[in-house]
C-alpha cells in the first residue's frame, strides 16, 4: 500500500475528540510540542562552510595552503550535515509524520529558493557583462566552448533526472531492489558528468591555457561550472546517504522524506545546469 506522507490524511483539528485520540496528537495543546530540540550541528555546519569558502579563495587567490587544512575544511563541512541530517531523521520517530513532513518540506524548499539566489546572482552579473558592459562576448582572444562535449553531459543529466523520479517511484510502490538499481545508475550518471566537466576543464587548461585568471570571461565560466559542480557533488552525497538509508532500512513507505528531499535538489541541480548550458555555451 502507497503510505507516502504526501497521500496520508490530515491531522484533526485540535480540540477534536479524534485528535485527542490519536497518537501524536496529545501535545498539540502545548506550544513546543514540535520545536525541534537544540543542536549545535547548525553552528558547527556553519562554521565548517566558512572555513571551506576560505580555502577555496585563498587557493583560488594563488595562495598556497596546505592541502590537509583544504582536506580539515571539507570535514568539517560533511561531519556537521551528516550529524544534523541524522538528529532529523531521528526526531521524526517522535513527531506527527505528516506535520514532519510538511515543516521539513516547507523548509527544504527556503534552503532551495536561497540557493537558487545565488546561482542568480550569477547568471545576473553575466548577463550584464555581456550586454551593459563588454563590447563583444566573449571577448577577443577567449578559446571557443565547444558545445557538443558539454551537450552530452547535459543529456545525461537531465536523463539522471528520471532516472532518480523512477527510483522514488519504485520504492514507494514497494520495490525497493528496483528503486535502489535507478539510485545507483542515478548515482553513475553524476559521476559521469562529473568526469566530462573535468576533461572539459582540463582540456581548456592544457590546449588552450584557458584558466580563470583570464579576466572575466574565465572568472565567470570557472565560477559557474565550478560552483554547479560542487552542488552536483553534494548531491551525489545525498544520493548516497539516500542509498545507505535504505540499506539499513532506515525509511520506508511511511518515513521517507530524505528521499524527496534528494529528488528536489537533484532536479534543481539538473534545472540549473539546463541554464547554465544555454548561457555559458549556447548564448
Amino acid at each position: 500500500m502507497n503510505m507516502d506522507p504526501t497521500s496520508t490524511s490530515l491531522p484533526a483539528p485540535h480540540g477534536s475528540a479524534a485528535a485527542a485520540a490519536a497518537p501524536g496528537h496529545a501535545a498539540h495543546g502545548d506550544p513546543s510540542a514540535h520545536a525541534p530540540q537544540p543542536s549545535g550541528w547548525p553552528l558547527l555546519l556553519a562554521f565548517g562552510i566558512g572555513l571551506f569558502a576560505t580555502s577555496f579563495f585563498l587557493l583560488a587567490s594563488g595562495y598556497h595552503i596546505m592541502p590537509l587544512f583544504y582536506l580539515s575544511a571539507l570535514i568539517c563541512v560533511l561531519i556537521p550535515a551528516l550529524g544534523w541530517a541524522t538528529t532529523i531523521a531521528r526526531e521524526r520517530h517522535h513527531q506527527d509524520p505528516v506535520y514532519t513532513y510538511k515543516i521539513l518540506r516547507r523548509g527544504f524548499f527556503y534552503f532551495l529558493l536561497s540557493e537558487g539566489a545565488i546561482f542568480g546572482s550569477f547568471f545576473a552579473h553575466n548577463l550584464y557583462l555581456r550586454y551593459a558592459h563588454a563590447k563583444t562576448w566573449p571577448p577577443v582572444g577567449a578559446p571557443y566552448l565547444d558545445p557538443h562535449l558539454a551537450a552530452i553531459g547535459t543529456m545525461l543529466l537531465v536523463f539522471s533526472s528520471f532516472t532518480y523520479h523512477w527510483c522514488h517511484q519504485a520504492f514507494l510502490k514497494g520495490k525497493k531492489a528496483l528503486a535502489k538499481n535507478w539510485l545507483l545508475a542515478t548515482i553513475g550518471l553524476g559521476i559521469i558528468f562529473l568526469c566530462i566537466q573535468g576533461y572539459d576543464w582540463g582540456t581548456l587548461k592544457a590546449f588552450d591555457k584557458f584558466t580563470y585568471q583570464h579576466g572575466a570571461f574565465g572568472s565567470e565560466f570557472y565560477w559557474m561550472t565550478g560552483f554547479h559542480g560542487l552542488h552536483v557533488c553534494v548531491g551525489l552525497l545525498f544520493l548516497s546517504l539516500v542509498y545507505y538509508r535504505m540499506e539499513t532500512n532506515q525509511i520506508d513507505q511511511t518515513y521517507n522524506f530524505s528521499l524527496t528531499a534528494a529528488e528536489y535538489y537533484w532536479h534543481f541541480v539538473d534545472i540549473v545546469w539546463v541554464l547554465l548550458f544555454f548561457v555559458i555555451y549556447l548564448l
